[in-house]
């Protein structure tokens, strides 16, 4: 019996192996073709970290605090929400040019091993191994959520924890085991705590599920199957503390700590066009960010599930019992209010109802229990459940053809028709289809193999669906231009002194991608220094500073380099600027800035930000840092001004006198420069390599003194005439004072990595030492060997007041959290020990 499991735990796996594979080879990815899977989060975000995550574990060198997230800011966040899968071992067998192979090979084995817990899901609740079983199982690993968000790889570790928390239920209530349970939700809140808050919701419905279908309220046993489960899920949670604490901590410094009350109103997510996802391609990969719930499930699963209800083979009460637990599930994506509780109280941006493959699960298990009862013997059942499928996808696929005809006819502003009548007819015979061959296995279980070849027909084209939607990188590409831009910043880096910053502002990583690529993470993916980062952790006030001071910001998960100036590179500690040109790299600036940490005025504790005067703020920052009353940016004197109207845009023409030597800036809020187009004495600027869709700080040129510039402006953005919005930076009068803070900067005798950053420094009076490196209370600061108090700066810098003398500097940095977090987790694993050998100790008895 354990040979016969042991085959049929393998023939899923590997079943599931093959299909992934078939799909990906046809679709030519990675390991099987030079295409990647360079889009989406996937390409932007992804490939960054576990690129990041690879270099730590083969260096053997596990640090939580990195100074290639923007600014610099804690890792854990980050780790605890991407990176905590066990699969993500397998990278230490890549390059680091080779991870985007290792993303595909991680979701080939995800959805792989998906197979096997759901296949030990349907033997420990229906204690049958037998080959049928792979209609539902390769049914529960295609899924809709699967086929939608495969490239989200960091949430696929939940489809393989949730039949596991199930089967731990099961044993908890059936068998009275609570360690199988307790460990499934532990390890599911640990490898993703995000899908695994929606497991602790689902294991509450499964758990009362089973307590009705049993009928356990009659049982003298229902006080003790209650009193284990809640202790035991309160344990499991209790015990994921380590990971909880330090990420919540961490999260509270994000954009997504924000409170917004419509996000809670009880308003409906949406229409009977979602019945359209029950269908073959209800999904496309330009749809990823809005559409309805991916609830695909394959046609035979979907007349199966109806079946159960229309069934005179099921009892009532069974199908009350399942009709609650499905209509809960609905409820959570159908209503905002419950919606967003799910989602950890917070409206998802893009990727929505990422709780659907719960629902898709419960859906699976309620067609086997139909199939386990042989509703597909009862032909009138049958008949009404593929004539309702049928219609429930005519409904959904009406809606979106005729409501924006109706919208249209109001004379309101056409919407995208989405809608792919293509599908619509595949999805309608693959029913029928299924409808048939559900009716000839009846009579004979041959037909169990044509149902079983249908189902992967149908997950192979809904999977495609997505796929020949979505645009493919070049892995080729991808190699050689990470070799070149890899090889080029080690050069550079022998030239920067520890404690310096670069930027890339234009890199040939481009070159692979297939779309639109912005370079926010490429510092982390370098392991470089830098200034950008794109990530849901991004620290918010470090954002709102940068923004403040020119950096354009997309949105509170992104921080671009674009929008710097000579000031702000000197304040960051921005050393070279590089650019690629024709296949190879080179230096464009040097900024000779000081380092991370300088002695600066007192006046900087009472520097205030305001929103939207960059260029404003740049320069008060500077006086601020040098006590003097200078006018570092100076505006230009506007002579004359011109608009003209083309039709949407408008032409502006500013003749201009410098009044300063030095670099002239443009600022002004907003303006989508993405959109516009600026020209200097008749040549067009090149605006940066990113889509600056906002704000941003942007550079016309270096001019003498009293030099006359023509600048033309098109754009849809309202200008007036404003003399703020030209400034030149002062050559001489920044210079000397940049360099005064150079021969007073921190010395840094240490690489920054191991989350310690040290340095020597003489003041000569007693002064701040200003650190570019964001607040966090996390950073414990030594003066001599003796600690010192560190204070927020320039709206999230540090600093720190040192006295007259030589001083020896040392910061350490401790996620904030992670030792409670440890003492939680600890404590709890001990009281659950204890637990369950009072478990045991009182079934003995």
């Amino acid at each position: 019996m354990r040979k016969q499991r042991s085959w049929y735990y393998l023939g899923t796996f590997l079943l599931n192996l093959v299909i992934i594979s078939i799909i990906f080879w046809s679709a030519g990815l990675v390991p099987f073709g030079d295409n990647n899977f360079l889009s989406s989060d996937l390409g932007t975000q992804y490939i960054d970290f576990l690129t990041e995550l690879r270099r730590q574990l083969v260096n053997n060198d596990v640090h939580l605090y990195l100074f290639s997230q923007s600014l610099g800011d804690n890792f854990f966040p980050i780790i605890s929400y991407y990176l905590l899968s066990p699969f993500n071992l397998i990278l230490v067998f890549f390059k680091n040019y080779q991870v985007p192979i290792a993303a595909d090979i991680l979701i080939m084995l995800k959805i792989s091993v998906m197979g096997i817990t759901m296949a030990m899901f349907l033997n420990k609740y229906f204690h049958k191994v037998r080959p049928s079983n792979y209609i539902f199982t390769v049914t529960y690993s295609f899924c809709g959520f699967v086929a939608s968000y495969f490239y989200d790889l960091m949430w696929l570790d939940a489809l393989i924890m949730l039949p596991l928390v199930a089967i731990g239920v099961i044993k908890l209530v059936n068998e009275n085991k609570i360690w199988f349970y307790y460990l499934s939700l532990l390890l599911a809140i640990i490898f993703n705590y995000y899908l695994g808050y929606m497991l602790c919701f689902f294991s509450v419905a499964f758990f009362i599920y089973l307590f009705m279908d049993q009928q356990l309220m009659k049982s003298p046993k229902r006080k003790r199957i209650i009193e284990n489960y809640l202790i035991s899920s309160l344990l499991a949670g209790l015990s994921s503390a380590v990971v909880l604490i330090p990420t919540f901590s961490g999260m509270l410094n994000t954009g997504k700590s924000s409170f917004d009350l419509t996000n809670y109103l009880p308003s409906l997510r949406f229409g009977f066009e979602a019945f359209t996802q029950l269908g073959v391609g209800g999904n496309t990969f330009i749809q990823r960010l809005h559409h309805g719930p991916s609830v695909f499930m394959t046609s035979a699963v979907l007349i199966l599930l109806l079946a159960y209800f229309y069934s005179h083979k099921i009892a009532s009460k069974d199908k009350n019992n399942s009709a609650i637990l499905i209509g809960v599930l609905v409820l959570s994506m159908l209503v905002t209010t419950f919606n967003t509780v799910w989602h950890m109280f917070q409206n998802p941006a893009g990727f929505p109802f990422r709780n659907s493959f719960i629902f898709t699960f419960v859906c699976i298990f309620i067609a086997y229990k139909a199939f386990d009862e042989g509703v597909f013997r009862d032909q009138t059942a049958l008949i009404k459940a593929t004539s309702t499928a049928g219609i429930l996808i005519s409904i959904g696929y009406a809606t979106l053809w005729l409501l924006p005809k109706l919208i249209e006819q109001m004379n309101f502003e056409k919407p995208d028709n989405t809608a792919n009548g293509y599908y619509f007819w595949i999805s309608i015979v693959c029913i029928i289809l299924s409808g048939i061959i559900l009716n000839l296995f009846s009579s004979s279980r041959k037909f169990q193999f044509l149902l079983l070849l249908m189902v992967v027909f149908e997950v192979a084209a809904n999977f495609n669906s997505v796929m020949s939607t979505a645009n493919f990188g070049s892995q080729k590409i991808y190699s050689k231009q990470y070799k070149a831009e890899s090889s080029a910043l080690r050069n550079v880096h022998q030239l920067v002194e520890p404690g310096h910053r670069i930027i890339v502002s234009k890199s040939g990583i481009n070159a692979a991608f297939p779309e639109q690529y912005n370079n926010y993470n490429d510092p982390m993916l370098f392991d470089v220094n830098g200034l950008s980062l794109y990530s849901s952790t991004l620290n918010q006030r470090t954002m709102m500073m940068m923004n403040n001071l020119g950096y354009f910001s997309r949105n509170v998960r992104r921080i671009s380099s674009s929008g710097g100036t000579d000031l702000t590179n000197a304040l960051f500690g921005v050393n070279y600027n590089i650019q690629h040109f024709d296949h190879h790299y080179r230096i464009v600036d040097y900024y000779g800035s000081p380092s991370m940490g300088f002695l600066v005025s007192p006046d900087v504790y009472n520097f205030q930000m305001e929103p939207l005067k960059a260029l404003d703020n740049q320069n008060r920052l500077w006086q601020a840092l040098t006590g003097t009353n200078t006018e570092f940016l100076k505006n230009a004197q506007i002579n004359h001004m011109t608009k003209t109207k083309h039709q949407r845009k408008k032409t502006y023409n500013f003749d201009l006198t410098t009044t300063a030597e030095g670099k002239l800036y443009f600022y002004v809020a907003p303006i989508n420069y993405d959109n516009s187009k600026i020209f200097v004495d008749g040549k067009e600027i090149k605006t940066s390599q990113i889509l600056v869709e906002n704000q941003a700080v942007m550079k016309l040129g270096d001019f003498a003194e009293g030099k006359h510039v023509h600048v033309k402006i098109r754009t849809t953005s309202p200008l007036s005439l404003n003399p703020a919005y030209f400034q030149t930076l002062d050559d001489e009068l920044f210079q000397n004072s940049r360099d005064q803070f150079k021969q007073n900067s921190l010395k840094i005798t240490s690489n920054l990595k191991n989350d310690n950053l040290r340095g020597t420094i003489k003041s000569s009076s007693t002064q701040p030492l200003l650190l570019s490196i964001p607040y966090d209370k996390g950073w414990k600061a030594l003066d001599n060997g003796k600690k010192v108090q560190i204070k927020r700066v320039v709206g999230n810098l540090m600093a720190i007041d040192l006295k007259l003398g030589n001083h020896q500097i040392k910061l350490h940095y401790v996620v904030p959290g992670l030792k409670t977090g440890w003492i939680v987790s600890i404590i709890s694993i001990l009281l659950f020990i204890i637990f369950q050998i009072y478990v045991k100790f009182f079934e003995r008895n």
